[in-house]
């Protein structure tokens, strides 16, 4: 059986104004993301994390980085990378929904209704993006020797993961870790209390 974690990354300084950074945008932690990264290296300290797979971009590579405390191995792959949202990337949910009225409510409401919606141009509905996650994990589950991993990774990946339990969650805080096992071709959710 494998342990995953999954907790998204620390805060950075579009986080903090609250736009969509999607995967175009490579910020780095803010002060305050370094702090929730920290943070999170304690809350995760008895999970005996043995390596930790993240995202290429920089937020989520950095906060890795922070938890693994040079005592693990640290790993990238493409197909952690955060969701594409097509021209909403940058903007504020506000001008999000000014600039796609449509589409804004659908994507937020989390439905099965809104699951194959897609911000413009070559964005990723939530059904795509919920494979992609589940996909990779369940690869990393197979060809990963060690028991207790890691995933550093963004909020829609985690949310449309979530949906995959049937679990609707608007908010993914940062530095905050979910756990799920995969056994046998299994997933579970353990903490359901954080759902």
């Amino acid at each position: 059986m494998k342990k995953f974690f999954l907790f998204r990354h620390g805060q950075t300084e579009m986080n903090l104004q609250k736009r969509w950074q999607g995967a175009s945008f490579d910020e780095p932690l803010a002060y305050q993301g370094i702090e929730q990264a920290k943070n999170l290296f304690l809350k995760l300290k008895g999970a005996h994390l043995e390596v930790i797979y993240t995202s290429p971009l920089i937020r989520a590579v950095q906060t890795a980085e922070i938890v693994a405390d040079n005592k693990i191995e640290v790993l990238q792959d493409d197909d952690l990378k955060e969701a594409s949202f097509g021209a909403a990337e940058g903007l504020t949910l506000l001008e999000v929904y000014e600039k796609f009225p449509d589409i804004a409510g659908l994507w937020q409401n989390l439905s099965e209704e809104g699951m194959d919606v897609f911000f413009p141009p070559k964005g990723e509905s939530k059904r795509h993006i919920q494979m992609r996650i589940k996909n990779c994990l369940e690869k990393i589950a197979l060809k990963e020797k060690r028991e207790n991993i890691g995933i550093s990774i963004h909020s829609a990946l985690i949310r449309c993961f979530f949906l995959y339990f049937g679990v609707r969650k608007k908010e993914i805080p940062h530095g905050e870790p979910f756990v799920f096992t995969y056994d046998n071709h299994v997933w579970e959710m353990i903490d359901k209390n954080k759902s």
